[in-house]
């Protein structure tokens, strides 16, 4: 008998030092893969790799039982991570849960001098846009998180009135490779004119009319923190585009041999902003590409092309992917809003366009 209640002892000791061993925490460290995560060490040896940790939302009513927080478990040696889909708020308590142990509470602390991100720019930045505007560009000064975005989003009208579904909700959001930069696309079905979606519902933005965008500080950044301030932009509707850039009617200012000024292209119109920034190059006849720094100007109506040796004499070219787009998504080969059965009638569907230049010898 002694040597049961022995046994059970050592048991109940070795049970109760692996709790306590166990201990949970929340990643603080900013040089952390999983900043913001909650951790578990020490697993226990018969730990799986189910989803055995999971995060709620916390009550003090243990009959409001809360659904689990949607994130993923990550299991590395002997420590578990849970990372939300959406970062935790700082302003809402949160309780851990894991088999027998017991359960952690916390709520997530803003870190000292933290520096709010904001929104930066949104483009286009020129204030008249054309009733059938494609896309639009959000920028902000760091990492964002990822979830829905939409809800933080909201487009009025003139007299207030909300604009129901202006965008087309994609899952996933289109972020840049470090969720700085979101591309929003207005419906493209109310956009198309053959399309049900603009027969029933029309335009999103019609032309003579004034909207505001307007985003919410509530968005939260990567590590889980609202936006410094809520930000609003003025949109003013003129005609539609329905004419595909064209190269020829650019305007090119071409610099002196031997000095560094830039070249200059005036395409006479706000061209989309992501695709501009890395659709146009300078090349030699030969077909070696120059090196220099790229600008865009005048509200994406110029892009400038500084090298990064002094021009020599020598015939050069630009190319132009045809992918580029006006702000309506007209690019170089084609109309967004066309139709599809007069596709074949159209012109030669290119991969490039040039534009030939001189610098020194005959130049003009």
């Amino acid at each position: 008998m002694k040597r049961i209640f022995f046994s059970w002892m050592i048991g109940f000791f070795l049970y109760t030092f692996s709790l306590q061993a166990q201990t949970f925490s929340i990643i603080t460290e900013k040089s952390h893969p999983y900043l913001g995560c909650v951790q578990l060490e020490d697993l226990p040896p018969n730990h799986s790799n189910k989803e055995d940790l999971q995060v709620f939302l916390y009550s003090q009513d243990p009959d409001n039982v809360a659904r689990p927080i949607i994130g993923q478990q990550i299991v590395e040696a002997n420590k578990i991570y849970f990372r939300p889909l959406i970062p935790f708020n700082t302003k809402l308590t949160y309780q851990a849960r894991y088999r027998q142990l017991p359960p952690f509470t916390f709520q997530p602390e803003q870190e000292k001098n933290y520096v709010p991100t904001v929104l930066t720019n949104i483009y286009p930045s020129i204030k008249e846009l054309p009733e059938n505007i494609l896309k639009m560009y959000l920028y902000f000064s760091a990492p964002m998180s990822d979830g829905d975005a939409y809800q933080y989003l909201q487009l009025t009208d003139e007299n207030g009135e909300i604009i129901g579904s202006p965008f087309l909700e994609l899952k996933p959001l289109l972020w840049n490779e470090d969720r700085t930069r979101l591309t929003l696309w207005f419906d493209p079905g109310r956009v198309k004119r053959d399309l049900l979606r603009h027969q029933k519902l029309g335009v999103v933005l019609e032309k003579g009319n004034t909207y505001t965008l307007s985003i919410s500080k509530n968005w939260k950044d990567s590590n889980g923190y609202a936006l410094a301030n809520d930000f609003t932009k003025k949109i003013k509707v003129v005609d539609a585009d329905r004419i595909i850039p064209n190269p020829k009617n650019w305007e090119v200012i071409v610099p002196k041999v031997g000095t560094d000024d830039p070249l200059i292209i005036h395409f006479k119109e706000s061209m989309d902003h992501a695709l501009v920034t890395n659709s146009l190059s300078i090349q030699t006849k030969s077909g070696e590409m120059v090196k220099g720094e790229i600008v865009l100007q005048k509200d994406d109506t110029a892009w400038q092309f500084r090298p990064s040796e002094s021009w020599k004499v020598s015939a050069y070219q630009i190319q132009i992917k045809a992918v580029l787009e006006d702000l309506a998504g007209n690019n170089l080969n084609r109309l967004f809003d066309r139709n599809i059965e007069k596709e074949k009638a159209q012109k030669e569907q290119l991969s490039y366009y040039y534009l030939d230049f001189q610098i020194g010898t005959g130049q003009k």
